[in-house]
């Protein structure tokens, strides 16, 4: 699977134009209005298909709706839905996919994918498949994230962008500028100044995958290059993870952060977390994809916009993350792949699929359903400009590599160390380094 900037430059061009085209008809080409895209081989043969995903309450009406107007599209299709949140999905479906057991249909997480792809022949190639059309999406995307060894094993759900979602009726209520472009230093002085006035708010919601990211985020900033590089090696020095560390020991200190032993309690479902249910904490370094379950949670009175990331003064790169907002493949071991294939399809490429599901899974990805979904007024402004302003900043696209969730969660063990106070800067920075050395050559090795 290839990474390269100047994919992510294409794709900005592409998405910000199709986006801004605003509300053009939504019904061309072969993500018209028309069914034939999902039209079964034949109507007789009654089918069921299983169809899994993570997700808050929003996403889940939203497929659960599309679901049931696939059944005028394809009556002799049954889609048996199975869907929850994030916390404990990524272990099921590895078990069930191990087992072969898995849904027919499947969303997977980006960084599973270099990992199950190295283990086995999981998923379907769409690319032999004629009834999946392909032509809507950018082609570097789906290269860049979707693409194993020739094989078109997975498509973006979305494109999703790394930003700042921030509560802006709270933000000005507390005098925390919602329009400003943070640096390190200056929302560690906000943060560390909001929760010294008061001790029950804190600046930023974030669990240790958000927390994961910023750590990421400073090691490329520094170094202007992958975290980890291509020849299974540590990208940056002992140094950078060093500073990196620091700065996350003194903000957990100053209060920038929610203490992680209370916001992991809300791993992956950060919409629960009752700090930002009742206001005390305006702001959520997320991606764009989450905006909708933050925003649902809270008086409809409330504004909520979004900015770029946190960005060092001297970044030789912005760090800024723009990847999909999931995957959708197609399980090897389904009994009906033309269906689920063809299912997909419509789910992907259909104007009134696309109106129905809207952005629950951020931006969509294929240009005639951004703008049905637009059309439609499905596509929430503080999303779109979330992508816009991840795509014009867009930082290096991650490898393959650094998408491994072996290699991540070296990194999240590290960062929770640090975050609880169990290990210095000093002490992490250095098992950082052995650690994750030892972990790149063993993922090396298997290849």
């Amino acid at each position: 699977m290839k990474r390269n900037k100047v994919g992510a430059l294409f794709v900005a061009v592409a998405l910000i134009l199709s986006i801004l085209s605003g509300c053009s008809s939504g019904n061309g080409g072969a993500a018209g209005s028309g069914h034939a895209s999902g039209a079964p081989s034949s109507a007789d043969e009654k089918v069921t298909l299983r169809f899994s995903w993570w997700g808050g309450e929003d996403r889940h009406a939203a497929t659960l709706a599309a679901i049931e107007a696939y059944k005028q599209v394809a009556p002799n299709v049954t889609i048996e839905a199975e869907y929850q949140g994030f916390d404990g999905y990524e272990q099921k479906i590895k078990t069930q996919l191990s087992g072969g057991t898995s849904a027919d249909i499947i969303q997977l997480d980006l960084p599973w994918l270099q990992e199950l792809t190295a283990k086995g022949d999981f998923f379907v190639d769409l690319k032999d498949h004629s009834d999946f059309d392909a032509s809507g999406f950018d082609p570097n995307f789906l290269s860049n994230f979707g693409m194993y060894e020739g094989k078109l094993v997975a498509v973006p759900t979305g494109v999703n962008a790394y930003c700042m979602i921030i509560n802006k009726t709270l933000a000005d209520k507390l005098g925390i500028p919602a329009d400003a472009q943070w640096d390190w230093e200056s929302i560690y002085e906000a943060g560390k100044k909001l929760h010294a006035e008061d001790s029950s708010k804190y600046l930023l919601l974030a669990d240790h995958a958000a927390l994961r990211q910023d750590i990421i985020t400073m090691l490329k900033q520094r170094t202007g290059n992958q975290w980890v590089n291509e020849d299974y090696t540590v990208g940056f020095s002992k140094e950078d993870a060093l500073a990196s560390f620091e700065w996350l020991h003194k903000a957990m200190e100053a209060g920038v952060y929610q203490p992680i032993g209370e916001s992991d309690l809300f791993f992956g479902k950060i919409d629960q977390n009752p700090k930002w249910i009742n206001q005390e904490i305006p702001m959520a370094p997320s991606m764009s994809s989450t905006l909708l379950s933050l925003k649902t949670v809270l008086p409809e009175d409330v504004e909520i916009v979004t900015g770029l990331p946190v960005i060092a003064k001297d970044a030789k790169d912005t760090g800024v993350l723009v990847r999909p907002s999931q995957l959708f493949a197609v399980s090897n071991k389904s009994k009906h792949q033309e269906e689920a294939v063809k299912f997909l399809n419509w789910f992907m490429n259909d104007s009134e699929a696309a109106a129905i599901l809207g952005d629950v899974r951020s931006v969509p990805p294929v240009k005639s359903a951004q703008e049905a979904a637009v059309a439609a007024g499905k596509i929430d402004p503080a999303i779109t400009n979330a992508v816009e302003l991840g795509l014009s900043h867009a930082g290096i696209v991650d490898n393959s590599i650094a998408n491994n969730s072996e290699v991540q969660k070296v990194l999240e063990d590290i960062i929770q160390k640090v975050s609880y106070g169990k290990a210095t800067p000093e002490q992490a920075a250095d098992e950082l380094i052995t650690s994750l050395s030892s972990k790149l050559d063993e993922i090396k090795a298997r290849q």
